[in-house]
């Protein structure tokens, strides 16, 4: 591999429209000390531990520079919330539902080139049968059914230009209401299989063990969600074997139960306290999993309005770190864990990747609280 510190060839120019000077780097994995760092139009052009000469230049002493944050679990129904993220440095936003397709196809053509938009990325609707989750939401959703074949709404949603497939497995009581009709296990391992022959990542809802060990046998790509329930706490050592297994990864949305329930009705307080995973319970399954080898992603879902797209992030990240992972650990979950899971341009930087990347006023590696010291952000190499 080349190293970082020699990818400036003879053919670049000597010049360079930006140069970040002295700044700390994590390129979405590692920590790659100071560094200099130049940029051409809309992308990194060279990054260096030998000085470059830039038309402008900003001092990077004590600074850090690192990608844009990746929020993997989203809901994006305003234009707004495409928006919300991005003074913070959420630079990527993964839609996993709408019920809108061609709202989501024009939402990622505008927030493809737009500065002070996160770029969206997409599943079109979610794979489920006709009354079952999220159909509540989206009541005129494509499903699968006795008319509509697994494969015909696979190629539909190819067909919508999704980024990935997003699968529904949803059959518990909820809030007092019973459960809805889902998918079976069948027709998931079909849908999976058939999705991932096309080419494209398989993220699978599910929220109880003993779905996300039948669905494992199936080798998706990754989960939407941790297990959610106290009836299946403690979680069995197979839990977390199987998982690891399976190599699929997982986007956690484990933030909201950090989340201040001031203000919720009191059925709803007691119903969440009663049946779901508090903080501490949801941090032991997050390390347990860490330790197992399971790639964790940053996403906050949005929980049925409960989760904003801003700085609920943050909580999806105090988890971690009550789980126990380094900061270092924390920041990969944030950024190139995305890039990893989904194989898309998101989460990372390096010499001719896009120039999308927040500089802070001090280093997340000393104190993960830094992220919130945004001084400076640039999408494709343009900022405000």
């Amino acid at each position: 591999a080349v190293s970082i510190y020699t990818l400036i060839g003879c053919s670049n120019p000597d010049k360079y429209d930006l140069v970040i000077r002295n700044v700390g780097f994590f390129d979405g994995q590692q920590d790659m000390g100071v560094v200099h760092i130049a940029i051409n139009d809309d992308t990194i052009a060279a990054i260096s531990k030998a000085d470059l000469i830039g038309d402008s230049v900003i001092n990077g002493t004590d600074k850090y520079l690192m990608p844009g944050l990746v929020n993997a679990h989203v809901h994006a129904s305003k234009i707004e919330h495409l928006q919300a993220g991005y003074p913070l440095g959420i630079l990527a936003i993964l839609n996993m539902h709408t019920g809108l397709e061609d709202r989501e196809i024009e939402w990622k053509r505008i927030a493809r080139d737009s500065v002070g938009f996160s770029t969206l990325y997409g599943s079109g609707h979610a794979a489920t049968v006709p009354g079952g989750h999220p159909t509540q939401f989206s009541p005129g959703m494509e499903t699968i059914n006795d008319s509509l074949s697994i494969k015909e709404w696979v190629d539909h949603r190819i067909e919508k230009d999704v980024d990935y497939i997003k699968i529904i497995r949803e059959h518990h009581e909820w809030m007092g209401y019973p459960a809805l009709p889902t998918l079976p296990y069948k027709q998931i391992k079909q849908l999976t299989a058939y999705a991932q022959s096309k080419g494209y990542k398989v993220i699978v809802h599910a929220t109880t063990i003993e779905e996300m060990v039948r669905i494992a046998a199936f080798k998706p790509d990754g989960f939407a969600h941790m297990p959610d329930y106290k009836e299946d706490y403690p979680v069995p050592e197979s839990f977390y074997n199987a998982l690891a297994e399976s190599k699929a990864f997982m986007v956690t949305t484990g933030g909201i139960s950090l989340k201040s329930m001031d203000g919720a009705p009191p059925f709803i307080r007691q119903w969440i306290m009663t049946n779901l995973l508090d903080a501490v319970q949801r941090a032991e399954i997050i390390g347990k999993l860490h330790e197992h080898g399971v790639l964790l992603v940053a996403g906050t879902d949005a929980q049925e309005g409960q989760m904003n797209f801003s700085d609920d992030y943050y909580l999806e990240l105090e988890l971690y770190k009550m789980a126990g992972l380094s900061n270092k650990e924390i920041l990969a979950t944030a950024t190139g864990n995305a890039a990893k899971a989904f194989n898309l341009p998101i989460g990372e930087l390096h010499v001719g990747s896009k120039a999308d990347m927040v500089l802070l006023g001090g280093s997340p590696l000393d104190d993960i609280d830094n992220l919130k010291r945004v001084e400076q952000v640039w999408k494709n190499g343009k900022t405000k």
